[in-house]
């Protein structure tokens, strides 16, 4: 459920330190195998475009699983009240790496982060389906934190790292990444999500609220 008193604005800190950041990823990687996926990438003309909505706040991402069992992110617009913006600008599927050119530059002409909101909403069921007690559906990024990442000279996109808090709940790190694909670890460009749950907005095709209604329907049915 939505909580009524709690409002985005868009000037929300997610800074954290870099050792912060690092304990994060090492608590991953102890929770989930040293195999999991270690994150994702956005490249930063993507993560404007959402953020350029007149009604965007920040962004939402969700976690999606594809067939593969490989676990994406779904980016998407959000507003102040905390709903997403679905009918605003394309949502954003994630891509394993920043891809590089034959100099091991960035190469802007091959990023691929298009994808519709039937099949942006059937990875996210299939993360959903199987998210444990106490898991996070997604997290939100005000505006103000992921432009500071995004005005930094040398940012062509957005890492973001799958971390962990001790207990083995899901975080995200997001950092700059240079045009060489390497993360910016040092200095102020470190920040840390707000999960959803608790702050999530209301039931959509992306955050399936309703899956447990589903499955209870379908038991009955059975």
């Amino acid at each position: 459920m939505q909580d009524a008193k709690k409002q985005f604005t868009g000037e929300e800190n997610h800074a954290i330190t870099t050792a912060e950041a690092l304990t994060f990823l090492k608590q991953f990687r102890e929770h989930y195998g040293p195999e999991a996926a270690p994150g994702v990438f956005f490249d930063k003309q993507a993560v404007q475009a959402l953020l350029a909505q007149p009604e965007a706040v920040g962004l939402r991402y969700y976690y999606g699983a594809d067939m593969f069992d490989q676990t994406q992110l779904v980016l998407v617009g959000t507003q102040a009240n905390r709903n997403d913006l679905l009918e605003g600008a394309p949502l954003k599927l994630s891509m394993m790496n920043p891809p590089l050119n034959e100099r091991g530059l960035y190469n802007r002409d091959e990023v691929q982060h298009e994808i519709s909101l039937q099949e942006a909403s059937q990875l996210t069921a299939r993360f959903q389906e199987n998210l444990q007690p106490g898991q996070p559906k997604g997290g939100f990024f005000g505006k103000q934190a992921l432009q500071r990442l995004l005005d930094h000279p040398e940012c062509v996109g957005l890492r973001f790292f799958f971390g962990a808090h001790k207990d083995g709940k899901r975080a995200i790190v997001g950092m700059c990444v240079d045009k060489f694909g390497a993360e910016r670890f040092y200095g102020p460009m470190v920040e840390l999500s707000t999960a959803c749950p608790p702050f999530c907005g209301w039931p959509n095709q992306l955050n399936h609220a309703d899956a447990s209604k589903r499955k209870i329907a379908h038991r009955i049915a059975d």
